[in-house]
């Protein structure tokens, strides 16, 4: 393996190694490469090769073996790293431990989730309910389908559809959103195999909803999108059918329930997680809290209740139309 050759004498001394530089470094040992580390933190990949390049200058030494496919730690980058991991988790700890010294619910929070689960869920719901409660606290909403390193403070909040296996984290459910297949009502007196299909694919996200659809509609879908939120959209528009959480009726009367024949769709979780050391902050309680209350809405639509309720057969299919969700982190109707 040929390895890139030292880099030229430093133009300033060690003393002035800048902390953003230490975290960058770190992002593209985890990530593998300058384009996926610039990409995670949005910025771009000359940049990040630019900041590197004046980081091994600074340091005197070459932490990098550049390859056609990526970048790999030099030995010397390997032992540095666990090195500027351990600052990590020493500034990690400070704040944690300076945020527990907080007496009231103020200040910002950042709320990873995906966009749907923003859109349908947390915007319309949970934030007016927090402003008048808790006027004093502020959200930084980032929405996307990537985990959010809890970790590594990314966020101190996180919607997901998963429980978190690793980490030092608290998490909660919160909710369980039952999925069914869902269409614009001219589409309902279609059978299965007359039916279009509108698909999600989120690149390396994998998903239940695709799983189930592969395995019992056995029908390529004749749309395929990107996000939760256009597959919502290209259904309502009548352009095809989507295994969407119940809730998502609740989001279009035109929407209705399907009667395909099909087995029972996947039942998606919704969870809260936050690192351990942040779940007593008083802004991270208030945030907290406020998800907890006010997304419920999501395991228990009104339209699939008032089916429920309906004897009358004729009844029952006015108000089939049940509502479905999309995902959050995946995300539920903000999924």
């Amino acid at each position: 393996m040929a390895r890139s050759p030292a880099p030229p004498p430093a133009g300033r001394p060690l003393a002035d190694l800048d902390w953003a530089d230490l975290r960058l470094f770190l992002e593209v040992a985890r990530a593998g490469s300058f384009s996926a580390a610039g990409r995670k933190l949005g910025i771009e990949q000359s940049t990040v090769s630019r900041r590197m390049a004046t980081f091994e200058r600074t340091l005197r030494v070459a932490v990098f073996d550049r390859l056609p496919g990526g970048s790999m730690l030099t030995p010397l980058g390997e032992q540095l790293r666990r090195h500027v991991e351990s600052m990590e988790a020493g500034a990690d700890q400070f704040v944690r431990e300076a945020s527990g010294h907080e007496r009231a619910a103020e200040g910002m929070v950042r709320l990873a989730l995906t966009e749907s689960i923003a859109v349908h869920g947390v915007i319309p719901r949970v934030l007016p309910a927090l402003a008048e409660r808790h006027p004093r606290v502020s959200l930084h909403l980032l929405t996307s389908y990537e985990v959010a390193d809890l970790g590594h403070r990314e966020a101190e909040i996180a919607v997901r559809f998963f429980r978190p296996k690793s980490g030092d984290l608290v998490a909660a459910r919160i909710v369980t959103l039952p999925t069914v297949p869902i269409a614009h009502r001219r589409l309902s007196k279609k059978g299965r195999d007359e039916l279009d299909w509108v698909g999600v694919d989120l690149g390396r996200t994998p998903t239940v909803e695709d799983d189930y659809q592969k395995r019992h509609v056995k029908k390529a879908p004749k749309l395929i999108v990107s996000s939760y939120i256009a597959q919502i959209e290209a259904v309502r528009a009548g352009l095809g059918a989507a295994v969407l959480p119940c809730s998502a009726l609740d989001l279009d009367d035109d929407l209705v329930e399907l009667d395909l024949g099909l087995p029972a769709g996947p039942v998606l979780e919704l969870w809260l997680v936050t690192p351990r050391g942040l779940r007593q902050v008083p802004r991270i309680a208030a945030v907290w809290g406020a998800l907890e209350e006010h997304l419920q809405f999501l395991s228990s639509p009104r339209r699939a209740r008032a089916r429920g309720r309906s004897a009358d057969p004729q009844q029952r299919l006015r108000l089939r139309p049940s509502g479905h969700e999309p995902d959050a982190s995946r995300d539920p109707p903000a999924r």
